[in-house]
């Protein structure tokens, strides 16, 4: 038993004696790579798959950028849109004087970023707009503008209209709290732009104003912050319109107003303390209105020469299916009541019509053949063909019939109503005269039968009357 312990310290203190030299061998060992990792210098170059030699990284050389040259032109006017000559537009050292239709312009030259303009009018001051936009960034080429701002980094073009404050604009309340409106600049980049109106005012100072566009009584752009009045009882108020929206030539409504529901009830609190108590709460909204004819009289005249040409094809055709239709169901509801083919025959020969092809089947009974051919592949595509079109991205000539809203959605539903005419007509009266049941193509979602052709003929007629100030847009 001893013998055995003594095997096994002995064999416990030849593994102890190995153990050392191996412990030893493996912690200088490791201090020595650590070391010489350490020294090593940081890799800076680049080694190429399978090739021993580095190679150096080549940066990019940086892009230099100049600035463009820009020519600026415009217009000055009135509200009404007419001219106004005489007018002195000064940017830094150069200046031109608006001709007798009101046109001006700067020869292409670098200006900077942004620029002072100044105007004059018979040797008077008349406004001043700081920072107008007048040339390109380079710096930051392609960024597209900033978010809140939306000015173009290089615009592709730079187009004014000057507008000369007219007859002073009407104001809602009192005499403590008017709002008056002056000159107005529109800046046109050739996608997007920015309208600036400079105005008076009686509200107390540090009051917010906003201001809103619109054309043919819809609002087209709204500002993003309110205008302050200065203790002056000035302010400037600023409208961007969207890069994406198409700017018309014509004669817009600008509006400038002022709410105490969205004021702080504190400013508001001190502000009545000076202008006598609920002089603010009793007014409500306080807002003044005035014409801004942007763009020009020849351009806006153009455009509404298409839209009056694309107004007319379009209700001559809805007019000329709706027509159709009723006239070939009130054929149907004759032989329904028992007329005689021949004398239908006669009747269609002397009457105007686009369709003629006999009601009659074979057996001398309804032709459910005939009236689905004329419904399914002739009446239809064609209706719908039209509305395809309008509802395309560029309706009418380079997209001009969406300039008046009131005009594209009438015509919308001008051609869905007529469209939907021929399904009430087909499940309601023409199935139902010879007790047939109603076909699958004919479903119509609201069955209130004769009251929605009722409610549809209303509505078609309404779109009729409504449509016909857009044909008669421009004089012939």
């Amino acid at each position: 038993m001893r013998e055995s312990r003594s095997k096994i310290h002995l064999s416990l203190l030849a593994l102890l004696v190995m153990a050392v030299p191996l412990a030893l061998f493996f912690y200088y060992y490791s201090n020595l790579m650590n070391e010489a990792q350490k020294d090593r210098p940081e890799a800076r170059l680049v080694h190429e798959m399978y090739e021993d030699d580095p190679v150096e990284e080549k940066l990019p050389e940086p892009v230099v950028v100049e600035a463009s040259e820009f020519e600026v032109s415009g217009r000055a006017c009135l509200p009404d849109g007419s001219g106004v000559s005489g007018l002195k537009l000064i940017l830094a050292e150069e200046s031109v004087v608006a001709g007798p239709d009101g046109s001006f312009h700067f020869p292409a030259a670098k200006r900077g970023r942004e620029a002072a303009l100044r105007l004059e009018l018979n040797g008077k001051k008349l406004a001043v707009f700081e920072k107008v936009l007048v040339g390109d960034d380079p710096a930051a080429a392609g960024t597209g503008g900033t978010a809140l701002e939306l000015l173009p980094s290089k615009p592709a073009k730079i187009e004014w209209t000057v507008q000369v404050p007219g007859k002073p604009a009407a104001a809602s309340g009192g005499k403590k709290t008017f709002i008056g409106l002056g000159a107005v600049l529109v800046e046109g980049w050739g996608g997007g732009g920015r309208i600036s109106v400079q105005g008076t005012s009686r509200l107390p100072a540090g009051a917010g104003i906003y201001s809103h566009l619109s054309f043919d009584g819809f609002r087209v752009a709204g500002c993003l912050d309110p205008a302050v009045v200065s203790a002056e009882g000035r302010w400037q108020g600023t409208v961007f319109i969207s890069p994406e929206h198409r700017w018309y030539s014509g004669s817009h409504e600008l509006t400038a107003s002022f709410n105490v529901v969205v004021e702080d009830p504190r400013l508001v609190a001190e502000w009545e303390q000076e202008l006598g108590e609920g002089s603010l709460q009793d007014a409500g909204e306080i807002a003044a209105s005035s014409g801004v004819y942007i763009g020009n009289p020849k351009e806006a005249e153009a455009e509404d020469r298409a839209v009056q040409a694309y107004t007319v094809r379009m209700v001559q055709e809805a007019r000329r299916y709706r027509d159709g239709l009723r006239s070939r169901v009130d054929e149907i509801l004759r032989l329904g009541k028992g007329w005689s083919p021949e004398l239908l025959a006669v009747r269609n020969g002397n009457r105007p019509g686009w369709f003629h092809e006999g009601l009659v089947g074979e057996d001398g009974s309804f032709s459910e053949k005939t009236w689905r051919v004329y419904l399914d592949e002739k009446w239809r595509p064609g209706i719908s063909a039209l509305l395809k079109e309008h509802r395309g991205e560029q309706p009418g000539e380079d997209g001009t019939a969406r300039k008046y809203q009131e005009c594209y959605s009438r015509l919308e539903g001008l051609l869905s109503g007529v469209l939907q005419m021929s399904r009430v007509y087909s499940m309601f009266i023409v199935y139902p005269s010879f007790d047939l049941k109603p076909h699958e193509k004919d479903f119509y979602l609201d069955e209130r039968g004769r009251e929605d052709l009722a409610v549809l003929k209303r509505i078609v007629d309404e779109h009729f009357e409504r449509l016909e100030r857009f044909t008669t847009l421009v004089e012939k």
